[in-house]
């Protein structure tokens, strides 16, 4: 079954509907440059609130190895969420207290080779796709061209846990999944009303789609 993973979660009220709608994680976004930017001490506060057995993601973009390692240290997060280009694989050895998942914003000319060296490297073994838009590491509400998903979902096969991301919503998120058997979804724009606001109709929307196309 798709993984679900509903990103952006800035306020208790979102992030239990989405919990209860069937979210299998959250992500909260550490970045500054983010209209979705939580602070690590609402983030704490809020995740102590969640039922059990929902994930929680920490979506790092400038934050160095040894801040992102005491971030996920005092929000007890699950996992945390490379977005930026410059982590290297040695980077992600690093962090110690949760899983890694590194992000790509490929282009038309993306190598899967990018990934797969960076498996080796770092030993990371689950990997997002978001699309591309320059000066923006996600978050952007733009969707992948599909063409280019397919090629590199099919080319990475079962050497990876590959996510997929960008524009994703209850319009489309079915057909992504029937066309590149994505090993889980990411959406933030695509279930808000503005952005770090979540809206309740689209979440259940949106996972009613991802578990009408799986079950």
């Amino acid at each position: 079954m798709t993984k679900i993973k509903i990103c952006g979660i800035t306020r208790l009220q979102d992030a239990l509907e989405a919990s209860h709608a069937g979210a299998d994680a959250l992500g909260f976004n550490f970045s500054s440059i983010s209209p979705r930017m939580i602070h690590p001490e609402l983030a704490k506060t809020i995740i102590t609130m969640l039922p059990p057995f929902v994930l929680t993601a920490g979506i790092f973009v400038d934050q160095s190895p040894a801040e992102i390692n005491a971030i996920c240290r005092f929000c007890k997060l699950h996992i945390a969420q490379l977005h930026n280009d410059h982590y290297t694989p040695e980077q992600a050895r690093s962090i110690k207290d949760t899983k890694v998942i590194k992000v790509f914003r490929p282009e038309d000319n993306f190598a899967v080779e990018e990934v797969l060296d960076f498996a080796k490297g770092s030993g990371v073994n689950t990997f997002l796709f978001d699309a591309y838009r320059p000066g923006m590491p996600g978050g952007t509400g733009n969707i992948i061209k599909a063409s280019l998903a397919a090629r590199i979902f099919n080319e990475l096969g079962s050497s990876c846990y590959a996510i997929l991301a960008g524009g994703l919503n209850e319009t489309n998120v079915g057909e992504a999944i029937r066309s590149i058997h994505p090993y889980g979804v990411d959406t933030a724009t695509g279930v808000e009303s503005t952005p770090g606001i979540k809206d309740p109709v689209k979440m259940t929307a949106f996972i009613r789609a991802i578990r009408e196309c799986t079950d």
